[in-house]
């Protein structure tokens, strides 16, 4: 995608591109554009409600070191290396020291934090107040350390299935501890992102996105061109907005933007010129301006048939 330097950039929040105008950031669709596309803030909200909500403990304390579990209530008391104790508290887990500890071994303390933080990372996880141990592949490592750091002290053997709290984990492929929950959702998830990709069997917040989409780019289009643009949908059956891809739709209508000064309407007004639209469209699929990644070979398949399929019924 080619943009000039000497325009001003701005986000347009209808469509989550740039735009050379700021007055098209001004916001069409309140309601629908807070749902279904400023979702990259919700796991950082949740986060903060998950740190404020108070953790889910065992009534009491146990371990079963032949089933390699334990129970961790509140008040438990986890005494480690260089003098340092963890206190496990509904509010978190707390880090104190007897008097025998070096006040000048920075490394200890700074080790004693990293057990306290990740097993309050687990505690709340396991009680289901936090959907992740961690997210970031450099936070989980450091968290994974922490744990099989602390259970080590408890007698757990983190190297096989483990349980916490009644929560069953295991190592993932990237050797990081992740629960039998997480696994579980995890494989939910990618199996409706992937339901997500059509039209047929999107999820109705998907299947709302789809609508205020093709509202959004044919806002100006006759009444045939998106009764055609309907009809495409059902037949092919795809969705032409699939998240976390940049749609050839998209990149096309931020080019115009930067080329004419704030005008994203590439579809214009009349059958003639959505056709003309359509044709830019598959051309551009053949002909990318950058190397395709292989994550977005099928995108863009899916998009060629969409719009091959569209292009006929514009053109019957």
């Amino acid at each position: 995608m080619e943009i000039s330097n000497n325009q001003s950039y701005y986000y347009n929040p209808n469509n989550r591109t740039l735009t050379s105008n700021i007055k098209n950031t001004a916001v069409k669709d309140w309601d629908t554009v807070k749902e279904t596309m400023f979702d990259e803030m919700r796991p950082v909200e949740d986060l903060m409600t998950a740190l404020k909500t108070p953790i889910n403990l065992a009534g009491s304390t146990s371990i079963n070191r032949a089933a390699n579990a334990i129970y961790l209530a509140a008040g438990t008391q986890i005494r480690i290396n260089d003098g340092y104790v963890l206190t496990v508290k509904p509010q978190g887990v707390e880090v104190s020291h007897t008097e025998g500890y070096n006040p000048y071994d920075q490394k200890a303390y700074l080790k004693a934090q990293q057990m306290a933080s990740s097993l309050d990372a687990l505690l709340r996880n396991a009680g289901g107040t936090r959907d992740r141990i961690a997210n970031t592949g450099e936070k989980q490592q450091w968290v994974t350390q922490g744990i099989t750091d602390v259970l080590s002290y408890l007698g757990i053997d983190t190297g096989k299935d483990f349980y916490v709290n009644g929560m069953k984990y295991s190592t993932n492929s990237k050797g990081c501890f992740e629960s039998e929950a997480a696994t579980e959702a995890q494989a939910a998830y990618e199996r409706q992102k992937a339901a997500n990709r059509t039209y047929e069997f999107a999820d109705e917040k998907t299947r709302k996105q789809i609508a205020y989409m093709s509202d959004y780019y044919l806002s100006t289009a006759p009444e045939n061109v998106k009764a055609a643009w309907q009809a495409a949908l059902e037949e092919t059956g795809i969705n032409p907005f699939p998240n976390g891809y940049a749609s050839t739709l998209a990149q096309l209508s931020v080019e115009q933007d930067f080329q004419t000064g704030g005008n994203y309407d590439i579809f214009g007004d009349t059958l003639e010129s959505s056709i003309a639209a359509v044709q830019s469209i598959l051309e551009r699929i053949d002909n990318p301006l950058a190397e395709t990644k292989e994550s977005d070979y099928a995108n863009l398949e899916n998009e060629k048939e969409f719009y091959s399929t569209l292009l006929a019924y514009l053109k019957k």
